[in-house]
């Protein structure tokens, strides 16, 4: 009888070492902001808002917003036109691609003369894929955009996990 009890031991034990091993070590997540200028240039920089795996980078942002057909509805007695964006971030560690999907709203100005109506927008953002130092990562955030016709700025704040 006493066999059987240490024979389940050694068992139960192996079983939850195996577990505890397969698993690995934790996926950090990553608190950071990405500012883009995304007309006129389409420019970056990434900055890591809590300590981790990525580090500052800066490059390229470009993106599919000319093809992107949205969708007008009215909303509260506002019209809100809703997009879904795929943006490419070209830096010097590699290329990150995230899709997003926003909400325009118009401000019913022209700020800056520059012939177009000023808008503001916020959305949620994921990654779609990685090379470099990001490749494999995944997460997202949230978004926030001044589309003041020409130049328009945006902010992606979010997670990303590093495997």
């Amino acid at each position: 009888m006493k066999v059987r009890y240490v024979v389940l031991v050694a068992l139960a034990a192996a079983v939850t070492l195996t577990s505890v091993a397969a698993a690995g070590p934790d996926p950090a997540k990553q608190r950071l902001a990405i500012d883009a200028k995304i007309l006129p240039g389409g420019t970056f920089v990434l900055t890591p808002l809590r300590a981790g795996t990525l580090k500052r980078d800066a490059g390229t942002f470009s993106g599919n917003w000319q093809s992107a057909p949205g969708r007008q509805v009215i909303r509260n007695g506002q019209e809100v036109g809703t997009y879904t964006n795929t943006w490419t971030l070209t830096g010097k560690r590699g290329a990150l691609t995230i899709r997003e999907r926003i909400e325009w709203v118009a401000t019913g100005n022209d700020v800056n003369g520059d012939g177009f109506q000023d808008e503001v927008a916020t959305g949620t953002w994921n990654v779609v894929r990685g090379t470099g130092a990001y490749a494999r990562i995944t997460g997202g955030g949230g978004s926030g955009h001044a589309g003041l016709g020409r130049p328009w700025y945006a902010r992606f704040e979010g997670f990303l996990t590093v495997p």
